[in-house]
């Protein structure tokens, strides 16, 4: 019976070790993104939020300005193999658009590119982007057609930026 009250209590410390290191990788992920972004895009604001398994090593950030959101999430690997499965298996049911420039490979998951996932190594970057272009002071003035056209402009736009910039961080 002590054997296994102790077995327990050593598993428990383990994995509450391998939480904490996980939480210190992303405390440190955080820190770097943010500094990095900031400096990038003044002017935006940024929150981070806790993935819905809050003991899981994902990153999630969201970023804001005018009308305009990031949503950044960044899920830790243990290996490339695992990060490329991961990729794989988020674009199985899509019809994605290969992007070139961005990390070790990187797509667009629909033709509006909404939504971009590209890899650095063992890590796998999502952006989501939204643009509310009805909140633009000129939107009033613009035809359905002016205003799709510049919502699909500025996703594109901004996703693109953001992946840009997070694809000449080191991660490690």
């Amino acid at each position: 019976m002590k054997t296994f009250i102790s077995a327990g209590i050593i598993v428990g410390l383990v994995l509450s070790i391998a939480v904490a290191q996980g939480n210190a990788e992303l405390d440190r992920l955080d820190e770097k993104i943010s500094s990095h972004l900031a400096t990038q895009f003044p002017g935006w604001h940024h929150k981070r939020v806790e993935p819905v398994a809050p003991s899981s090593t994902v990153l999630v950030q969201f970023w804001s300005s005018a009308n305009r959101v990031v949503k950044v999430s960044v899920a830790i690997h243990h290996s490339t193999e695992e990060a490329k499965r991961e990729i794989q298996d988020f674009l199985k049911f899509r019809q994605p658009q290969e992007l070139r420039g961005f990390g070790d490979e990187a797509f667009a998951a629909e033709r509006e590119g909404r939504t971009i996932v590209f890899r650095r190594g063992r890590y796998v970057i999502y952006l989501s982007t939204v643009a509310d272009i009805e909140g633009d002071p000129d939107a009033p003035n613009m035809s359905q057609v002016e205003r799709a056209t510049r919502q699909k402009a500025e996703v594109q736009r901004i996703g693109k930026e953001f992946a840009r910039q997070l694809s000449l961080m080191e991660f490690q």
